[in-house]
């Protein structure tokens, strides 16, 4: 029982450690924001600790629901990444893609044991 409830403890840990990651990179996007450093390159820190900061809010907020992912969304997420570096414009083909494979995975009937 114990076990349980450390495995309960580091999945709520995990999540409020995303959750403090991102109020620390919101936190620094806002104090570049507010005092503006006179030097370059400041602004594209700026813009990626806004970014990087409310994707992990929206993660922080999905964490639960995350921890249920299907197999295959497990090995298409890396695969749609590595195209979308590759090739950046085909991004708009493989959304509508990844949620055509995510609908007939509904409808897919669950193979008989043997």
């Amino acid at each position: 029982k114990s076990q349980i409830s450390n495995l309960k403890f580091l999945v709520s840990m995990r999540r409020h450690a995303v959750g403090l990651i991102a109020v620390l990179l919101l936190s620094g996007a806002v104090a570049l924001w507010v005092w503006p450093p006179g030097e370059r390159g400041w602004p594209g820190l700026e813009a990626a600790l806004w970014r990087v900061g409310a994707v992990m809010a929206v993660l922080w907020l999905a964490y639960p629901d995350l921890r249920r992912w299907p197999g295959w969304l497990l090995a298409a997420a890396p695969a749609a990444l590595v195209i979308v570096a590759i090739k950046p414009r085909r991004f708009v083909y493989l959304i509508p893609l990844l949620l055509a494979i995510a609908v007939l995975q509904k409808f897919r009937k669950p193979k008989s044991k043997r």
